[in-house]
């Protein structure tokens, strides 16, 4: 056993790209195939195993770093963040009840479900609680790349900015279609109450953030992303990251989640999306100083807001836009570009 562990620790260590992404789709997919390409079991167990195979990243990457950390730190076991996360993960998975009620057939999680699926469920409750326990882990690797899940006041005072990004997107680019007299389908927010659309992006926002996307952070940019951008300049390992993260969605691709037709054709699509939202993200990551808690929001309101506020194709030529100007900004080309969770903060 030991040998084992002491050649996965070599793999760690001298692949951690390759190490990261293998896992990661085999942690993924075993839950994902079974849900969504032969749609196994009743709805509420294709919800549970969707949510725990979207902790595939963060999985993955607690087990890269802690495979690198070879020294062990003595002291007591704190338990107070892994109670955070567990407390967390039952409150959002309680909203998908509201979510039911908006028809949201994707997530619906029957009252009626067996008893099975609720013990599947659990199992997401502890991967949460896991992750955040993170926060406090005695491998100070670990606490470098994911301590920043707790907000400083710096990270609290943009997640307003974050969360009106894409809302701004998308309702600046309806007024300007309105004024060009173009048509477009109306947006989610137009069809309900004012108060029915806050309870839907409130509840929407957080299981996105929480389960449904956002905790795809914890690996991806909390462990990737800084990993990545040790040998390869901001945009180099944002076009990477894009690629394998979207090709990690295959399983959900062919089971039809993201519309009926080919495969490919739908991956290439959503390929347009998803590479610049890794752009974003990565430009979010190196500005705030690794702020794993403003890229788990922000991958949270792109997962629910599109919902609501998305309309006029003209957001589609505003956002390309955007990311170039953030490039450009940000200097994406140059390798010293980049935030090291490991260097010393002076």
């Amino acid at each position: 056993m030991s040998g084992v562990v002491s050649r996965l620790r070599e793999f760690a260590s001298n692949g951690p790209v390759i190490f990261f992404i293998a896992l990661t789709y085999a942690l993924t997919w075993a839950f994902w195939i079974p849900a969504h390409v032969f749609e196994l079991g009743p709805q509420g167990l294709k919800l549970a195993l969707t949510v725990s195979g979207g902790f595939g990243p963060a999985v993955a990457g607690l087990v890269l770093v802690n495979l690198q950390e070879t020294a062990r730190k003595s002291g007591p076991r704190r338990w107070s963040g892994f109670l955070v996360g567990v407390a967390l993960a039952v409150f959002g998975i309680s909203l998908f009840r509201i979510m039911d009620g908006f028809g949201v057939d994707a997530l619906a999680f029957p009252e009626d479900s067996p008893s099975y699926v609720y013990a599947v469920m659990a199992l997401p409750v502890l991967l949460c609680g896991w992750v955040f326990s993170s926060i406090q882990s005695r491998n100070p690797r670990l606490r470098a790349l994911l301590g920043s899940l707790v907000p400083d006041r710096r990270a609290l005072m943009l997640a307003v900015p974050v969360v009106l990004f894409l809302p701004a997107i998308f309702l600046g680019s309806n007024l300007l279609a309105d004024l060009l007299g173009m048509e477009y389908k109306a947006p989610m927010y137009t069809t309900m109450s004012m108060s029915a659309a806050m309870a839907f992006m409130f509840a929407k926002l957080f299981t996105a953030a929480l389960l449904t996307g956002g905790n795809e952070e914890y690996g991806w940019r909390g462990v990737l992303l800084p990993t990545l951008q040790k040998a390869a300049n901001p945009l180099v390992a944002s076009l990477v990251l894009g690629v394998v993260w979207e090709l990690w969605h295959l399983p959900l691709t062919v089971g039809g989640v993201y519309g009926d037709g080919n495969p490919a054709v739908i991956t290439l699509l959503r390929m347009t999306a998803i590479i610049p939202l890794a752009l974003v993200l990565t430009a979010l990551y190196n500005s705030t100083r690794g702020s794993i808690f403003l890229c788990v929001l922000l991958h949270g309101c792109y997962n629910s807001q599109t919902y609501l506020f998305f309309g006029s194709e003209i957001a589609s030529i505003l956002a390309p836009v955007l990311v170039i100007a953030i490039l450009v900004y940000m200097r994406f080309w140059r390798a010293d570009r980049v935030y090291d969770p490991f260097a010393k903060k002076g």
